[in-house]
């Protein structure tokens, strides 16, 4: 009973951590919430299997087999191919919400709260009219923290391969970028 309890208790820590992540990445595959957050559990419940694993590689180990999984999904049923709709959902808008650097007086703490509340949300949709390798290698490298040669054993490809896509990807999202500024002018 004492192993059950410790286990328990090491996975409900691995997926307080590694939850959002997962779920983040699964989403920017299918864009479909329920099929996510179905794949994340699957993932989950594999990882009890495996608790022997390192803390440090856990998340990439978490991605790949989550990745496996909707690859299995997709392979069994062709309608849940990805599309480049604009849903969102509460795990999606939380992420974009999210920002970092330091608010300014207290009076422009809203202000600063609500621009960088609407730039993360413009990343997150121009992110999402990438192709989806670079979509993929984007929310592997910069939302989860992924290194590039985690990020080539996850996706199947070569180091030079992971580099080459994050650089197009980050030039593509430049030039869609500068588009968005365009017609916001």
């Amino acid at each position: 009973m004492g192993v059950m309890k410790v286990e328990k208790n090491v996975l409900e820590r691995l997926y307080r951590r590694y939850a959002k992540a997962v779920y983040l990445y699964l989403y920017s595959l299918c864009h479909d919430h329920a099929l996510a957050e179905d794949l994340m559990q699957e993932a989950f419940l594999k990882a009890l299997g495996a608790l022997e694993l390192s803390e440090t590689a856990v998340l990439p180990w978490l991605l790949m087999v989550a990745r496996n999984m909707y690859f299995d999904v997709l392979r069994k049923d062709r309608r849940l191919m990805p599309h480049d709709g604009n849903g969102e959902d509460r795990y999606c808008r939380d992420a974009a919400a999210e920002g970092t650097g330091r608010a300014g007086k207290e009076g422009n703490e809203i202000l600063d709260k609500l621009i960088r509340k609407e730039r993360n949300q413009l990343l997150y949709r121009t992110i999402q009219k990438l192709k989806s390798t670079e979509k993929e290698a984007v929310v592997l490298y910069y939302f989860t923290g992924l290194s590039q040669e985690e990020i080539s054993r996850i996706m199947g490809v070569t180091y030079g391969n992971v580099r080459v896509i994050l650089y197009r990807a980050k030039k593509n999202l430049k030039k869609l970028l500068d588009g968005e500024e365009m017609m916001s002018v």
